[in-house]
C-alpha cells in the first residue's frame, strides 16, 4: 500500500471546500429571493436547483455517477420536496419553496463546510510537517 500524497489529498479537499461555498451561495441566493417575496421560485423550481447542485458535487467529487457521497443527502431531500414525497403529504409544484426547507438546507450546507474547513486544517498541518521533515533530512544529508 503506498503513501498518501498529503498535498493532493488537500488539493481535493479544497475543491470539495470551493465546491460546497458555491452551494452556499446558491442556497442564500434561493433563501433570499424567497424573503423578498419572489412568487417565481415555486417547488417545481427545485428540479433546477438540485441539478445545480448535483452539478456542482459531481464536478467536485462531493458525489459519484451512481449517486453516493457527500451530497446525496440534499439531493434526495430537493427531489423528495420537488415530488411530493416530503412525508408530509407532499407540496404542490406550484407552492413557493418554503424559507425553513431553504434555511436547513443552508444550516447543513454551513455545517458540510465547516466540516471540511476542519478536514483542511488538519492535512494543512500534515503538508507542513512533511515540509519540515523533507527539510530537516535535506539539511541532515549536507552535513
Amino acid at each position: 500500500m503506498g503513501a498518501i500524497n498529503t498535498a493532493a489529498y488537500l488539493a481535493s479537499i479544497r475543491s470539495k471546500m470551493d465546491a460546497q461555498q458555491q452551494v452556499v451561495a446558491l442556497l442564500e441566493s434561493e433563501l433570499q429571493k424567497s424573503i423578498l417575496g419572489d412568487s417565481s421560485t415555486k417547488i417545481s423550481d427545485l428540479t433546477g436547483l438540485g441539478g445545480s447542485i448535483e452539478e456542482i458535487y459531481s464536478d467536485a467529487g462531493l458525489i459519484d455517477s451512481s449517486g453516493n457521497g457527500v451530497g446525496q443527502g440534499w439531493l434526495d431531500a430537493i427531489n423528495s420536496a420537488n415530488d411530493g414525497t416530503d412525508g408530509n403529504g407532499g407540496f404542490p409544484a406550484s407552492q413557493a419553496i418554503d424559507q425553513d426547507f431553504l434555511r436547513q438546507m443552508l444550516y447543513q450546507a454551513r455545517a458540510l463546510l465547516g466540516e471540511l474547513r476542519i478536514e483542511e486544517q488538519a492535512w494543512n498541518g500534515e503538508v507542513n510537517s512533511e515540509k519540515t521533515l523533507r527539510k530537516e533530512v535535506n539539511d541532515f544529508a549536507k552535513v
